[in-house]
């Protein structure tokens, strides 16, 4: 390795603020971030830590640490879209600086810088350290739980033991069972199999199940109160029906999660090779920790793919076992001076592609050409940098005036360093841009979407009060976006005030109430010739009797 990457330190310095500084780049993303976002804006504008709200209709979907930190660094900083991001981002350093610290004190520093640099530019963590949702956070937990409880089971700490049980509440308190079930489920088999089995009554430690309780269980005991039929919901309806039921939506194939983790890994697998894979397995075919590493990635790669519904984030929580061991392989290939053409021009062959891909998006997105043509220039400039700087990478290389590793790491940079700026472009569904009718909103007019949420719209117009949302509610049961507010109602039908009927809306325009009517394009019509009438990229919106 050159210099500077041999430095632990400009390694856990240099990623995670690469990785705050791009998080900056690209507004929100519907529906996912929009969601969540507003979420965390409701709970800390309301002061309500207890209950998250969408709409102003309880979210129970999942526990509320990622809507408390959130909220939490909104008091400190303010109510911007990079302050919500501090969230994926600092989650993302959690399992870095964890993973690398693990593997230096059990393998090596060189194999631990290796995991930072292989972690830090896999595809699937680099884009989940930009996104807000719950399952960058919950697979960092897992990673510190699970590394917690292995490092336990070599020193006898008890400090490390306690900061497991800690790391697993946190696991819990991001997505609920799962955030236990998994840790649970590596580390017993592995024990096991190991034959470690006479260190399991020390792992559950009393003080260290009482630590994790007084840390998971208040939040559930307060809702309780609250709602009497909440623990059926989060636990039976959420957690459990959830993964067997096949009623849910997202469905993919099974081996959804295995494209997805070697699509992510594809640029450090085609810098490996088979003999480096072989000679990792034979070096370490007697070590518990590469047993831990195959059955972690193993189980939880099964675990995940039994349940129809599938996300790519869900499957995070096996990219840093794939990490490790890619690190292991890489480092059996650096010590190799012999590289073959696929090892030097398979990636750059890659992000070329990706490159060339990027440029040639406007041609195969008819719907959206205006908008494209006004971006043209941005899409063909990080299409271009994308196919020259590759090159540029490969010359440097062939003239030795770069190592391999230093290659690869500075190809991935411009790679995921460009993803931002691409989905900034490229990215259609966000409304950024599209909210100049706040113009005619006036304290008494009423927000209306119609037939659909825009999860981003509130968060941008940083409205106070509810949206009110026109659907065929009686007919929503089947898992939708519409289902999940819906739901809201079983603990409060009270708020059922702000779900409408079309005919409530037909009263309201009756009774010429002030409104503004969000719909999408082509969904909503009125032949009053005094309504004024916007049209935007992602929806048309009716002003009807505006004091504007």
């Amino acid at each position: 390795m050159q210099q500077w990457l041999r430095s632990s330190k400009f390694l856990l310095i240099f990623l995670p603020i690469w990785l705050f500084v791009l998080s900056w780049i690209r507004p929100l993303s519907v529906p996912d971030e929009g969601r969540y976002g507003d979420i965390s804006r409701s709970m800390f504008e309301s002061g309500d830590w207890l209950i998250p709200r969408i709409n102003s209709l309880p979210f129970m979907h999942k526990p509320p640490l990622l809507h408390w930190l959130s909220s939490i660094f909104m008091e400190l900083f303010g109510m911007h879209i990079w302050v919500l991001r501090l969230v994926p981002v600092l989650a993302a350093t959690l399992m870095l600086v964890s993973l690398f610290l693990f593997v230096r004190k059990h393998i090596s520093e060189r194999v631990a810088q290796l995991t930072a640099i292989i972690l830090g530019t896999n595809l699937l963590f680099f884009g989940s350290s930009e996104y807000i949702n719950h399952d960058l956070l919950l697979a960092s937990w897992i990673t510190v739980s699970v590394l917690c409880f292995v490092d336990f089971t070599i020193s006898a700490r008890k400090s490390i033991l306690f900061l497991g049980y800690f790391a697993g509440a946190a696991a819990f308190l991001s997505k609920g069972l799962i955030g236990v079930l998994i840790p649970g489920m590596i580390l017993l088999p592995w024990l096991l199999y190991t034959k470690q089995w006479k260190k399991i009554p020390s792992l559950l430690n009393p003080l260290g199940i009482l630590l994790f309780i007084l840390l998971a269980s208040p939040w559930l005991y307060a809702v309780q109160l609250k709602y009497p039929q909440f623990l059926h919901y989060f636990f039976i309806d959420q957690q459990f029906s959830r993964f067997s039921s096949k009623e849910f939506n997202n469905k993919q194939p099974w081996c959804f999660y295995l494209i997805i983790l070697m699509f992510s890994f594809l640029p450090w697998i085609l810098s490996s090779r088979f003999g480096s894979i072989k000679a990792v397995l034979q070096n370490y075919k007697q070590s518990a920790l590469l047993a831990l590493l195959v059955w972690w990635f193993i189980s939880v790669t099964i675990f995940f793919s039994i349940p129809p519904s599938k996300l790519a984030g869900y499957i995070l929580p096996a990219v840093p076992p794939l990490a490790v061991f890619l690190a292991l392989v890489i480092n059996q290939v650096l010590e190799s001076e012999y590289k073959t053409k696929l090892q030097v021009w398979g990636l750059p062959i890659f992000i070329m592609l990706v490159g060339i891909g990027i440029a040639a998006t406007p041609h195969f997105m008819r719907a959206h050409q205006p908008f494209f043509q006004n971006q043209a220039v941005f899409i063909y400039i990080i299409g271009t940098l994308l196919v020259m700087l590759p090159l540029a990478l490969v010359w440097l290389y062939k003239k030795q005036k770069l190592n391999y590793l230093n290659y690869i790491f500075m190809s991935l940079i411009v790679l995921c360093s460009s993803v931002p700026f691409a989905v900034h472009i490229l990215d259609t569904k966000n409304n950024v841009g599209q909210t100049s009718f706040s113009e005619y909103m006036t304290p008494s007019t009423k927000i209306v979407f119609y037939n659909y949420y825009f999860y981003d719209v509130p968060f941008l117009l940083q409205l106070k009060q509810p949206v009110y949302i026109v659907n065929q509610w009686d007919t929503v049961h089947s898992d939708s976006a519409s289902l999940e507010i819906k739901d809201g109602l079983l603990f409060e039908p009270q708020r059922k005030k702000y779900l409408w009927s079309e005919q409530q809306l037909q009263d309201a325009l009756t009774q010429k109430q002030d409104l503004i009517v969000v719909s999408q394009p082509n969904n909503f019509a009125t032949k009053d010739p005094s309504v004024k009438t916007l049209h935007y990229r992602n929806y048309d919106v009716f002003i009807f009797h505006s004091n504007k």
